[in-house]
């Protein structure tokens, strides 16, 4: 199973096992990684985009969901309806999570999209990118309901993508002065 950010124990972060995620993940969080010249223009281009410098976000969060024979079939891969809000970061000096920038980097025959509560599902298609806020425009520090959302079991093929999140603040020197979850 995934871990996600648990709760606090202290004055740290404990990660726990997720209950709603079973998705592989790993962080691009090493040089190596960090300077890769596909992963610095990747930063860049969603930089300009969304108008946020790159030091707002957290380091990529890249995954992996291999396909199950049917939808309700216990070995499938999923991360059930979530939002993507972390209340304890909120009183950080890197503030909310204000954007989710989600990008599919693989195509997949069927199943695996993000079904958000509106009614609405985008499947996965490479190359192909997804921006959500997290918190109201005008209250950053509200989650936006709106934007619950969860990945439906692949079916056929397997599903890469990568999570962006974009903080209110500078993330990257909160998080080298462990003042992150």
């Amino acid at each position: 199973r995934s871990t996600a950010s648990g709760g606090r124990k202290g004055d740290e972060f404990v990660p726990l096992k997720s209950s709603i995620r079973t998705s592989h993940t790993t962080w691009c969080d090493n040089a190596p990684c960090l300077n890769d010249p596909h992963v610095l223009a990747l930063t860049e281009r969603i930089s300009n985009v969304t108008r946020v410098p790159a030091t707002n976000s957290e380091f990529i969060q890249l995954l992996r969901y291999e396909a199950c024979p049917h939808a309700r079939d216990p070995s499938c891969q999923y991360y059930r309806r979530h939002h993507d809000t972390i209340p304890e970061l909120a009183d950080m000096p890197c503030g909310p999570r204000v954007y989710t920038f989600f990008l599919y980097l693989s195509d997949v025959e069927e199943g695996g999209g993000t079904r958000f509560d509106g009614g609405f599902t985008v499947q996965p298609k490479a190359g192909r990118a997804v921006l959500w806020p997290a918190t109201l425009n005008d209250r950053p520090f509200e989650k936006d309901d709106r934007t619950h959302h969860e990945a439906l079991p692949v079916l056929k093929g397997t599903k890469f993508a990568a999570n962006y999140w974009i903080h209110q603040y500078d993330y990257v020197s909160a998080h080298h002065s462990g003042c992150t979850a």
